[in-house]
């Protein structure tokens, strides 16, 4: 049987130091949880308050042992910032890379700020287009509006996957027509254009502090393997095995987009171009 009752204590008199036995300021309630197991919890200074919290207790008890308990229920009070922050935690986890983390909820925590969910039960379909297409009227691109939605889509599905929310409140958005809106459209370059990117960097000064020769380096390498700056950044002499048959350049699974070891074979006039390169380093 739940009941109220104040708990005993020893307080120290101020002016005396004596101890003084007395009562507890809170009404404390005593009752069993779902495995008969005793409870005391402190409650409320007001005896009502306390009386109806500790009812809510009692409630919760009966509804677990009759198999009705809300599993979402402590989730729902959390705030969502605390949810996102551990979105991103099980991102690192499944070893997503950490620019991609911070890009992904940089535009989560901007859209919940800017639309004023403060909890998962504010999550709303209806706001969240309303707040992309404000964003594109403000000049913000189609394809950058997708890049928003698709992270908030990614963050709601795990919302309902972790079994912290029972439905996912944005399933039915779907992205904008990226060829309505074409800002810059990209194509290769020439073999023209790009023997002169080469020849302009060879010549060029240093950017973001990388000489003219690395960059242009950089460029060949990138052209003739597809990797990417990250890709190519990761790369130390051990990676470039240039007397191999065949020669290759190998990116290592923490590096590479795809989160395996990626070897590409480098074509004989690469060889000898890095061979020249790595001489003056």
């Amino acid at each position: 049987m739940a009941s109220l009752y104040k708990k005993p204590v020893v307080k120290t008199d101020p002016k005396t130091g004596k101890k003084i036995r007395g009562k507890s300021t809170k009404w404390w309630g005593r009752f069993r949880d779902a495995l008969g197991t005793e409870k005391r919890v402190p409650l409320a200074k007001d005896k009502s308050a306390a009386q109806s919290m500790l009812n809510e207790l009692v409630r919760k008890v009966e509804l677990e042992k009759a198999g009705r308990l809300d599993p979402f229920e402590a989730h729902a009070k959390r705030p969502l910032s605390e949810h996102v922050n551990e979105f991103a935690a099980s991102l690192r986890d499944k070893g997503t890379g950490a620019r991609h983390i911070k890009d992904v909820t940089a535009k989560i925590q901007r859209t919940v700020a800017e639309c004023g969910f403060l909890v998962v039960s504010d999550l709303s379909a209806a706001r969240v287009q309303t707040y992309l297409a404000d964003l594109r009227r403000g000049g913000l691109s189609a394809q950058t509006s997708n890049h928003y939605l698709r992270a908030l889509k990614q963050f709601s599905r795990w919302l309902v996957r972790d079994r912290r929310i029972a439905d996912d409140p944005l399933a039915y958005l779907t992205m904008v027509n990226v060829q309505l809106d074409r800002r810059h459209d990209r194509r290769a370059l020439s073999s023209d254009e790009f023997a002169r990117l080469v020849q302009a960097a060879q010549a060029g000064n240093a950017i973001e502090s990388i000489p003219g020769p690395d960059r242009a380096m950089m460029y060949v390498l990138s052209a003739w393997t597809g990797y990417r700056k990250g890709e190519i950044g990761s790369l130390t002499r051990r990676s470039l095995r240039l007397n191999d048959n065949p020669p290759t350049a190998i990116v290592a699974a923490a590096y590479s987009k795809r989160k395996r070891q990626d070897a590409q074979v480098l074509h004989p006039d690469v060889v000898t171009r890095l061979k020249e390169w790595l001489d003056t380093k």
